[in-house]
């Protein structure tokens, strides 16, 4: 497994240097359309969206040096993984020398090409922005734009002449309505309900119940900010993928790569259960509210 490891890192890492297609994406997600905006933007921009992408991308490839290192202990050939493990640390670092370079008012140039990752030059050293994993991309991209987008800077950037959409505000502590009957309890909270089952631990219900509410509302908000600015979320598609050594989950917005970053245990953990809240997370936000949607907490294994 740590050969296979090694050999497939190390053929990315070659694509990076050769400048070969990593991949191909059917239309432009707002990573990509925020880096095409910068094409044009002022020095001082280019150079906070390079800092902060190869800022993550050290992290990234430290990571990966720190993870060759622990195989190495159970590996037959430590000496190899640990040897690869010095070589990802060593490029790690040549990205912090790039980064540094940007900070001493080097211009920076941005390479865009349709069926490569976005690569960035610093007087002739040219770094793929691209994750070693390449099913880890969308979550390192979604990283670089959570560094970056502070205030109002990429809502600037990707700005389009349309009617301007509610902003959605960030859900406060959640205060579901409870009611008790023969059948046993249940909660609820606009028009999202739980059934739980009469014999259940009550403490424990309310955790659930809690747990889910604060969990949709926050992943609505975070979808209704999308919608905002222009980000096309494909709710046939959409789902939430794990992401290694990090609390939070990917959620996957569409085709492009558009994606969340966003701690959804129960989501996650609980089959089905994002195509079933999908038609309530999409009208969740619009004048007319979100549809009844009703939950059975034994069906979903929570019980």
């Amino acid at each position: 497994m740590a050969d296979r490891w090694r050999a497939g890192l190390g053929i990315f890492l070659c694509s990076l240097l050769l400048g070969l297609p990593t991949s191909t994406l059917a239309q432009d997600s707002r990573y990509q359309r925020i880096l095409v905006a910068l094409q044009t933007s002022d020095e001082a921009l280019k150079s906070r969206f390079a800092t902060s992408a190869l800022l993550e991308l050290t992290e990234v490839y430290l990571a990966e040096a720190d993870l060759a290192r622990k195989e190495s202990e159970a590996a037959q050939n430590p000496a190899k993984l640990k040897a690869w493990s010095r070589a990802v640390e060593r490029y790690a670092i040549q990205l912090t020398l790039v980064a540094e370079d940007i900070e001493l008012g080097l211009p920076v140039e941005f390479r865009l090409h349709a069926r490569e990752v976005a690569a960035v030059s610093v007087v002739g050293r040219t770094v793929m922005l691209a994750h070693p994993r390449y099913s880890q991309q969308a979550a390192f991209e979604q990283s670089v734009l959570m560094h970056f987008c502070h205030g109002s800077i990429c809502r600037e950037l990707t700005a389009v002449d349309k009617a301007p959409i509610p902003i959605p505000m960030s859900p406060s502590l959640i205060v579901p309505q409870w009611t008790f009957s023969a059948r046993g309890p249940s909660c609820s909270h606009i028009n999202l309900q739980i059934s739980f089952r009469d014999q259940g631990v009550l403490s424990q219900q309310k955790q659930l119940c809690q747990q889910l509410m604060q969990e949709v509302e926050m992943l609505a908000t975070e979808l209704g900010w999308q919608i905002r600015h222009e980000v096309a979320v494909d709710w046939e598609t959409l789902s939430v993928k794990p992401t290694p050594m990090r609390p939070e989950h990917l959620v996957l917005l569409n085709d492009a790569g558009d994606s969340l970053l966003i701690s959804l245990p129960l989501l996650y953990s609980t089959p089905g259960l994002l195509e079933t809240l999908s038609p309530w997370l999409r009208q969740r936000h619009v004048s007319d509210g979100p549809p009844e949607v009703l939950l059975d907490s034994k069906a979903l294994g929570w019980e």
